[in-house]
């Protein structure tokens, strides 16, 4: 069964790609057939060529000033970044790309694609006839492939036109982003899509009966062309643990766990925490607003649990509200102890002033915020040790999703005092 690797455009978003590549050779999962656009197209050339460890330097080196005769002085601002290319735009019809033509032709090894038995196919619009070009290794010449890998790369208006035997070309984008229907017809039975999630049009998929499996960013990336080495290393480490979990590799959503983590940790806390919310809410005058919420109303009446996805959830909402490190993979332990730290090292603010919102029913402003789940969190503690707040239903009823989290930091606390 050939199996297709399809890469989506992207700019800098591509960093993505390479992590997928890393898992896919941690995997073991082989390819017959690799079709990419823009940058999709760039990194197709790279796995046709099979050299990983190649194509991770290259990307790790990546700067904006080095693929771009215009300099920034910080590559990790996107509004340095824009003013510079708009700058281009205008005065010169967009950026200038010859040391990114360099870049490419110095990558790119042609006696490696042509006589490997990897096909490869990418995507690109003609400007001049106003038709998408899909092209494959076998119908473009030796002396025009790095030519055509960068008019499928060519992102105009923000990147000047390519030319090629009169004609001018621009980015693949504009017809299909993720081609998975070149490499249907290049033979492919199986695919593995990755999407960028860049602008850019994406074609449907001709065949239904292809298997597809596709692989998403969960996080987000940085803007397309933001070359800021941390950001691509950290794009990288994200397409990683995005395909190793697509491929159940590793655990997680959001966030990323060593396998089996989440499930032990749901195991060992999901009960507890089931305890001590009925414990809050024993023999208490819980209104007929807070058995509205679902999960309560499940919980309090029909003696039910909290579902690994909600718990999962719970772990996501925790990890983006105190900023915890995307790109890494955790142990739950490691995590928890994390969420503890940071509620703990959370500044409080006046209580007082937190109550007068509740009492006015003024909540939108604390939606989501640390402060408010370490406030929340202060209650539980009371609570539980007897000391009543007459503000503990009106949270839970207003905040479930930051009542549970504080609950959820609250029961596994104890692993770490």
């Amino acid at each position: 069964m050939k199996r297709a690797i399809v890469l989506s455009g992207g700019g800098s978003k591509g960093a993505y790609e390479i992590g997928v590549w890393k898992a896919l050779n941690k995997l073991n999962i082989d390819y017959d057939i690799v079709t990419g656009t823009s940058v999709g197209a760039l990194n197709g050339a790279l796995m046709v060529q099979k050299d990983f460890r190649y194509g991770l330097k290259l990307w790790k080196q990546i700067s904006f000033n080095k693929i771009f005769n215009d300099k920034v002085k910080d590559t990790s601002k996107a509004t340095e970044v824009i003013s510079t290319v708009s700058k281009n735009i205008l005065q010169n019809g967009g950026m200038d790309v010859s040391k990114l033509e360099k870049l490419i032709k110095d990558v790119v090894n042609l006696n490696i694609i042509y006589s490997s038995s990897i096909d490869f196919g990418l995507v690109t619009v003609n400007l001049s006839t106003k038709k998408p070009v899909m092209l494959q290794k076998k119908n473009i010449s030796r002396d025009k492939f790095c030519d055509y890998l960068i008019a499928s790369a060519t992102c105009f208006p923000a990147f000047q036109v390519k030319n090629i035997d009169g004609n001018s070309y621009v980015d693949g984008g504009y017809y299909d982003n993720l081609p998975i229907n070149l490499a249907i017809k290049m033979g492919a039975e199986e695919v593995i899509a990755v999407d960028l999630r860049a602008i850019g049009i994406k074609q449907k998929v001709i065949d239904k009966n292809i298997k597809i499996t596709y692989i998403i960013p969960k996080c987000n990336l940085a803007p397309m062309l933001v070359f800021d080495e941390k950001e691509i290393n950290k794009t990288i480490n994200l397409g990683y643990n995005d395909t190793m979990k697509t491929f159940n590799a590793l655990d997680g959503n959001y966030f990323t766990f060593k396998k089996n983590d989440l499930l032990k940790n749901y195991n060992k806390y999901n009960n507890q925490l089931i305890i001590n919310l009925k414990n809050i809410f024993n023999n208490r005058n819980f209104t007929d607003e807070l058995l509205k919420i679902r999960v309560f109303k499940r919980i309090m009446n029909k003696n039910e649990t909290i579902s690994k996805k909600e718990f999962i959830n719970i772990v996501d909402n925790l990890g983006r509200v105190f900023k915890l490190n995307e790109d890494l993979i955790y142990t739950y332990r490691k995590y928890n102890r994390l969420l503890y730290k940071k509620l703990k090292n959370t500044k409080s603010i006046s209580k007082k002033e937190i109550e007068k919102n509740i009492k006015n029913k003024d909540l939108k402003k604390l939606m989501s915020k640390d402060w408010i789940i370490k406030y929340i969190y202060e209650v539980i503690e009371d609570v539980i040790h007897g000391k009543e707040n007459k503000y503990l239903v009106p949270l839970a009823i207003s905040l479930p999703k930051e009542f549970l989290c504080a609950l959820y930091v609250y029961t596994t606390k104890r692993t770490f005092i």
